[in-house]
């Protein structure tokens, strides 16, 4: 399920990723109730998938957590994704690795090997036992690449969950098909051909930092016990 967009298109932006999120929970209610389960999780992927993943687990009043993936880049050029990690031993590469010299690859990948065991065990992510048998939502706050999601899908199935869909405010056109593969079910806003940047599709995009992260997870618990 997804809304078609093109870049030559008037580009409608989100405020902050909130309020993407408090759209995304309208789509996945409008799905209707026989579609929501007791056993529902929201899995946000740090960092800029909290905010999003907050609004849905609040609106669907489900319980919000973690999953950490880190994104492989060359120092001179860390904005280019040339693979991706995430727990488990996923480790995901693209074609321009060829060009990086084995030793580099070493370096890149002990470097993001440890910030990814940092963040899990800051971020309390998961853990993997507890999302065996559930019906997981994975969201992040957009795709441009596809590398770090799809380490995080092909983690999230060793969880052997009963369900996985994957949901998102908005996503680059050709990683439809790939993204469909991981997944039972996608569900994006706004599919972009030639998806430049995510943060062109929001006002706000400032970097979060850990402490906002532990922040929105705490409003998170508070929310499920207010409820309950």
């Amino acid at each position: 399920m997804a809304r078609q967009e093109t870049t030559s298109q008037l580009r409608d932006q989100w405020r902050d990723r909130r309020q993407a999120g408090q759209e995304l929970s309208k789509t996945l209610l409008a799905l209707g109730e026989g579609w929501l389960r007791t056993d529902t999780m929201v899995v946000a992927l740090p960092r800029g998938g909290v905010p999003v993943g907050l609004e849905v687990a609040q609106a669907l009043q489900v319980p919000l957590t973690t999953w950490s993936v880190r994104k492989l880049a060359r120092d001179q050029a860390p904005e280019v994704a040339v693979g991706a990690i995430a727990a488990g031993g996923i480790e995901l590469w693209d074609s321009r690795r060829e060009d990086i010299p084995i030793q580099e690859q070493h370096q890149i990948l002990e470097k993001e090997v440890q910030e990814l065991k940092r963040r899990q065990q800051y971020f309390a992510d998961g853990p993997i036992g507890q999302l065996n048998g559930k019906h997981l939502i994975v969201v992040d706050d957009g795709i441009a690449t596809g590398m770090t999601v799809a380490a995080a899908l092909h983690s999230l199935r060793a969880a052997r969950p009963n369900q996985l869909i994957l949901a998102i405010p908005v996503v680059d056109q050709k990683l439809i098909g790939p993204l469909q593969g991981l997944c039972d079910q996608l569900i994006a806003l706004k599919v972009v051909s030639n998806l430049q940047a995510v943060g062109e599709y929001f006002e706000n995009f400032d970097q979060l930092e850990d402490a906002d992260v532990i922040n929105l997870l705490e409003e998170a618990k508070l929310s499920i016990h207010s409820r309950a």
